[in-house]
């Protein structure tokens, strides 16, 4: 009988220490509890901030406390409609204005200027043409000769240069020729200086015997037409 009361009585021990250990477990404070992880793993609370949650009409807002906040992804981006961020290369200003290279981001190259267009010279065009020819191995003005280079002085006012070009035909060596062919220059040149004291237009010469024929030799009509000098009056645009 005393060994069952003990064996009794220990049992009833045994028990209460169990109900105390389960009640004191279930009432301990939750502080007590994160108390209980190790320093290194336990977090320390983030800011809080306030973020978007969704996108579109039904988008909603509210306070996060990091590092729960949702982050921003390729995916939110695409559904917020955000296009593809992209490194744009800003045009440099010009050139009084123009931005140090050094203050562009990094990785930014400066989109250099359009070059400022030349100048464009417009091209001279012969706006007109006369031949005067002239006797056999001579070099002195017909009657026709100098009428048709006084008709030529209202052009020659007009122009900016003129080119006076002195021709012969076949007959004789190229030495005579030469010779020939610039007198004649040189004659047209002079008759129209001397009605034309201040003519400004720049006048040059071009002298070639045996050169440059516009009809056969063979025969003198050919050979008369050969014995001339051309005249063309330039101006620049054509004007």
């Amino acid at each position: 009988m005393m060994s069952r009361l003990a064996d009794l009585a220990v049992s009833t021990t045994f028990a209460g220490s169990l109900l105390l250990a389960n009640t004191s477990c279930a009432t301990r404070h939750p502080d007590d509890a994160a108390n209980l992880v190790p320093r290194s793993e336990a977090q320390a609370p983030g800011a809080q901030r306030l973020v978007q949650f969704s996108f579109g009409t039904q988008a909603a807002f509210g306070i996060c406390v990091e590092p729960a906040c949702p982050a921003v992804t390729p995916k939110t981006l695409s559904m917020a409609g955000a296009a593809p961020l992209q490194a744009v290369a800003h045009r440099v200003a010009s050139t009084a204005d123009e931005a140090r290279e050094s203050d562009l981001p990094t990785g930014m190259a400066p989109v250099p200027s359009p070059a400022p267009s030349a100048a464009v010279r417009p091209v001279d065009k012969a706006v007109f043409n006369i031949a005067v020819v002239f006797p056999f191995a001579s070099a002195q003005l017909t009657p026709p000769a100098r009428t048709a280079l006084s008709a030529s002085i209202r052009h020659a006012r007009q122009s900016d240069r003129i080119v006076i070009s002195g021709r012969t035909d076949a007959v004789g060596n190229d030495e005579v020729n030469e010779s020939l062919a610039l007198a004649r220059a040189l004659a047209v040149r002079n008759y129209l200086r001397d009605r034309v004291p201040d003519l400004a237009a720049v006048i040059s010469i071009d002298a070639r015997g045996r050169c440059c024929f516009v009809a056969p030799n063979e025969t003198e009509d050919g050979r008369s037409r050969n014995r001339r000098v051309e005249m063309a009056f330039f101006s620049q645009g054509g004007g």
